[in-house]
């Protein structure tokens, strides 16, 4: 009875997710069409089917539109590419979802993780070598303002933050020192806000909030 209490306020939700929202694309091959290219003398995988879905922050996204959340507000960007286009499209149809806050850049690359699946019959697919399309460059500065100015404007609003880290390298994501420190300032302004974070590169430059993590992350932060 407390959890059908609990849940049954989903709806009255207001959540924002910021971070690296991803295309994950799935090429879905059927081995039964292989043929040898004429030209190279290498197998050719004939793709029957495209599949293209929201990862990274758009996984936890995902989750929040299965939960129902009244009000899901993605800030994040793409680039003015068709992987970006892609991306956008597939947010857009997802129900309860504001695209108020999303933004794209020019000079930047849609986060993508491409992966080519072997559809064998009567068994799980066979994934083969990805194909990952990733920035390698700060993000640009107009961007990380607009960024920073969306997330002054939602502390206002959402009830809660959830952060999404997905990129290796330093600065080249939508949490940018300054995005994490105007987090930094909102905790302190409202300490009672739940603002969730996680980072697959480890929260140590995270400013105190609450963290998300495995026994394995937890001990690379503490260092034992």
């Amino acid at each position: 009875e407390r959890f059908a209490e609990l849940s049954g306020r989903y709806e009255d939700l207001r959540i924002a997710v910021v971070g690296d929202f991803c295309l994950d694309r799935y090429l879905e091959i059927d081995p039964a069409r292989q043929e040898t290219s004429i030209e190279t003398g290498l197998p050719v995988h004939n793709v029957t089917r495209v599949r293209a879905q929201p990862g990274g922050a758009g996984t936890v996204l995902n989750n929040l539109v299965a939960l129902s959340v009244g009000e899901i507000i993605p800030v994040g960007v793409t680039g003015e590419d068709g992987e970006g286009w892609e991306l956008r499209e597939a947010l857009r149809h997802k129900p309860r979802v504001k695209l108020d806050h999303w933004q794209t850049a020019p000079d930047w690359q849609t986060f993508t993780y491409c992966k080519p699946l072997v559809m064998h019959p009567g068994r799980a697919p066979e994934e083969l070598s990805r194909l990952d399309k990733k920035n390698w460059k700060p993000l640009p500065a107009a961007a990380e303002e607009r960024v920073r100015a969306s997330i002054r404007e939602l502390g206002r609003y959402v009830h809660a933050f959830i952060l999404l880290e997905q990129v290796d390298l330093p600065d080249t994501g939508v949490l940018t020192p300054v995005a994490l420190e105007e987090f930094r300032a909102l905790r302190r302004e409202s300490p009672e806000r739940l603002i969730i974070a996680d980072s697959r590169r480890g929260l140590a430059h995270f400013p105190p909030l609450v963290f998300k993590m495995n026994a394995a992350e937890l001990a690379r932060l503490l260092g034992t």
